[in-house]
């Protein structure tokens, strides 16, 4: 069964999720507190509902929504990102996808409402081809994060690598890092014109950047 996760995420050299106490900070001699929400593995679970058993259940978007509300509501300074795996795995993002892509992608209209700050690309955005895939991302309000894919045959990274934003004068840089392993998942038609590199070497050549010219904070 797929879970959703919805954890408070301290940030060290790459992403790691865990559930942890809000961040404290120490910024111009006084302590801020700041809280880093994560969803990761959405799989197209927008509803409360196990399809399998056509039941309510405790997954979904939409559950959680009233969650993140409550802690914007109890919090100040609150970030909201996404790990990935977002626009497969459930009948209505098959259907939307397979059946009619026309109207815009039901997960990243809800995403859009919770005010997401970030998505990392996962593997199975890749799962419906490119054009599903990017049509998905230009709806999205929200930069779609990957630091190691690039257009294949170049030094140009094909997403946005990372975001830094300042919140409560703390500079919080998210670093968007992609399994590599799609080619061996994927059909290659899927991912045709990418190609995706060891995800450690390139924090390592990130994270310097996000410390030194970006000043970042965290990381």
């Amino acid at each position: 069964m797929r879970k959703i996760v919805l954890a408070l995420f301290i940030l060290f050299s790459a992403l790691i999720a865990a559930s942890f106490p809000p961040s404290g900070f120490s910024v111009a001699g006084r302590r801020v507190q700041i809280v880093i929400l994560g969803t990761t593995d959405l799989h197209g679970n927008l509803y409360p509902t196990d399809y399998c058993t056509n039941k309510p259940d405790n997954r979904g978007l939409a559950k959680i929504a009233t969650l993140i509300r409550q802690i914007r509501k109890d919090n100040a300074n609150v970030m909201l990102i996404d790990s990935g795996d977002t626009i497969q795995g459930t009948p209505l993002e098959y259907y939307h996808n397979k059946k009619n892509n026309t109207p815009p992608d039901p997960m990243m209209l809800a995403m859009n409402e919770l005010q997401y700050d970030s998505m990392t690309v996962g593997n199975h955005e890749y799962n419906f081809g490119l054009k599903v895939l990017e049509k998905a991302r230009s709806e999205a309000k929200f930069p779609w994060l990957s630091a190691n894919t690039y257009d294949k045959g170049t030094s140009q990274t094909h997403y946005q690598p990372y975001i830094v934003k300042e919140v409560a004068g703390v500079r919080i840089a998210v670093l968007g890092l992609t399994t590599p392993g799609i080619p061996n998942w994927e059909n290659a038609p899927n991912y045709a014109g990418l190609e995706f590199k060891d995800p450690l070497l390139e924090a390592r050549k990130w994270v310097p950047l996000l410390r030194g010219k970006e000043r970042a904070n965290v990381v």
